[in-house]
């Protein structure tokens, strides 16, 4: 090889070595601005409660705005008409009840705080790989479990006074710890956290949960606990004779339905000012529908990305991955914990009802697969 080829080949080397670096810098960053916006949304209710509604509006605004911006540099790599249409639809159905809303400002600061939470939700889904979006969630819930468990317990042994840290009340602390117990025990199946400190976050994470004393958090659990167990029957079952499993999930997610119709509209007429819940509570028939049918196709989506093996060619026999039941599980404690507690329909629950429902549609992205 002669001395320009030797040349050409070290230079070569150096400019792949450098691309990688900033790919990891920039991947990097993408992890470290998605764990602070699933901090701040977390903590959204304790800022707006404190600095009042510009705060939360102008925060979410400020996510999206970063988010929008680095999608404007990936818009041709994203196939946009792959989006929830329902998604759309919905925020669209939000927009056009400001007409009639009868608490119009109050209204407005939601359907804002909807858009710009879903902004950043497409981003991050759109951004990052799978797996560094659920780092990025497992770090953020970590600092406000930790925070909130260490001044839960200052609060019950030291100052008898309730403090509730980054999360404004209990029922969210709550709420934070069970999604640190999913993503946390995924995250272990795959092997993916160091499992010395995971089973002390695990730890920490139930003990949230017996202090908070959260009804919603402890009824999610076990539809969580139930719906993983039909996740893996169906995925020990051969495809061709899981109908069985069909039928026993329906009549699950019938009852799910049922509680849900129940408890509606006490659910709706007591939702907390600014959250989307509000919003929701001002739609038409239509709109409403939407919402539905949102959840709904999400749900479904996730379910078959839950059981089925990972599959972009011929080979049907790649091994399943913990992580993609992560939609599934967090869409049924979203559904039932906002069912029984007004107060957990805020920009966090929002945000990760938007990342289901795109990641789910992009399937080959969850599997590990950035296609």
């Amino acid at each position: 090889m002669s001395p320009s080829d030797l040349t050409l080949l070290e230079h070569t080397r150096t400019e792949s070595a450098r691309t990688r670096r900033a790919q990891k810098a920039i991947q990097l960053a993408d992890t470290g601005l998605a764990s602070l916006a699933f901090v701040a949304l977390f903590a959204e209710d304790a800022l707006r409660a404190t600095f009042g509604n510009a705060v939360g509006v102008a925060l979410a605004t400020l996510i999206c705005v970063l988010y929008s911006l680095r999608l404007l540099r990936h818009w041709r790599s994203v196939r946009w008409m792959r989006m929830p249409l329902m998604l759309v639809l919905f925020l669209g159905a939000a927009g056009v009840s400001l007409l009639w809303s009868e608490n119009l400002p109050e209204s407005v600061i939601a359907w804002a705080i909807a858009l710009a939470t879903s902004g950043a939700a497409i981003g991050m889904t759109m951004l990052l790989p799978w797996p560094a979006l659920t780092k990025a969630l497992g770090t953020a819930l970590r600092w406000v479990v930790g925070i909130g468990f260490v001044l839960e317990a200052i609060s019950a042994f030291v100052t008898r006074m309730p403090l509730w840290a980054l999360t404004g009340h209990l029922e969210m602390l709550s709420f934070a710890a069970l999604t640190l117990l999913i993503v946390l025990a995924l995250q272990l199946a795959e092997r993916t956290v160091w499992r010395g400190w995971a089973y002390v976050w695990i730890v920490i994470a139930i003990a949230t949960l017996v202090f908070t004393h959260s009804l919603a958090s402890w009824i999610a659990l076990g539809f969580v606990a139930v719906v993983f167990g039909f996740v893996m029957w169906a995925r020990a079952t051969n495809p061709l004779r899981r109908r069985t499993i069909y039928v026993a999930f329906c009549v699950l997610l019938g009852g799910i339905a049922t509680s849900v119709a129940l408890l509606w509209s006490s659910f709706a007429e007591a939702s907390s000012s600014g959250s989307w819940a509000v919003m929701i509570s001002t739609l038409r028939t239509g709109g409403l529908v939407f919402f539905i049918a949102l959840l709904v196709t999400t749900y479904w989506r996730s379910w078959f990305v839950a059981i089925d093996r990972p599959q972009w060619d011929l080979d049907s026999r790649r091994p399943f991955t913990a992580t993609s039941m992560l939609p599934i599980l967090l869409t049924t404690e979203l559904i039932v914990s906002g069912t029984f507690d007004n107060q957990l329909t805020t920009a966090s629950g929002l945000l990760l009802l938007v990342i289901c429902a795109v990641v789910t549609k992009y399937p080959e992205r969850l599997r590990g697969e950035n296609r």
